[in-house]
């Protein structure tokens, strides 16, 4: 993604163009390209990117990055603030770390095997949380930016107004 945003080619950046840039930048395993090619696969069927063409460029995410949305929209909505759960984290002790490396030195490869299933299958939930979160920040940033569009049309409409003159009579 990186590569891409950085190499800003109009349309799209071809996958060679994608690995120099990453072999510009960093020092790639020796099985880097392989390791592009899944990972171009795998951004393209997850919709980050679009390939077209034999290029990738990066998709649009939000609906509010296709088209403008008008004031009226948020009027009567409610805001839904967004709140942690503390019960979803599990922060470990010194000591429960070194009580499960205890049990991992004394496990057979199956057993090893069904934890690190275990452990992947809990990543890829956390992993979509956090691309749920993601995609929730960029509305709310979204509505932000409209609302901040809306209140300053606002002040300029406001400010092109003269105050009613008051007469006082007695």
């Amino acid at each position: 993604m990186e590569a891409i945003t950085s190499l800003k080619e109009p349309g799209g950046s071809h996958k060679t163009a994608i690995a120099s840039y990453i072999e510009e930048q960093y020092w790639p395993p020796n099985d880097f390209k392989r390791i592009l090619s899944a990972k171009l696969k795998y951004l393209v069927a997850n919709g980050k990117l679009i390939k077209d063409k034999r290029k990738y460029r990066i998709a649009r995410t939000s609906a509010f990055a296709e088209r403008r949305v008008s004031p009226l929209f948020f009027e009567g909505r409610q805001r839904i603030s967004p709140k942690i759960e503390r019960d979803d984290f599990n922060i470990l002790t010194m000591s429960q770390i070194d009580l499960d490396l205890g049990r991992m030195r004394t496990m057979t490869a199956e057993q090893a095997a069904e934890v690190a299933a275990r452990a992947v299958v809990e990543a890829e939930a956390a992993i979509a949380a956090a691309e749920e979160a993601a995609r929730e920040a960029e509305t709310a940033e979204a509505d932000a930016e409209a609302a901040q569009a809306f209140a300053e049309a606002a002040m300029k409409t406001m400010k092109g107004r003269t105050a009613p003159k008051m007469t006082v009579r007695a």
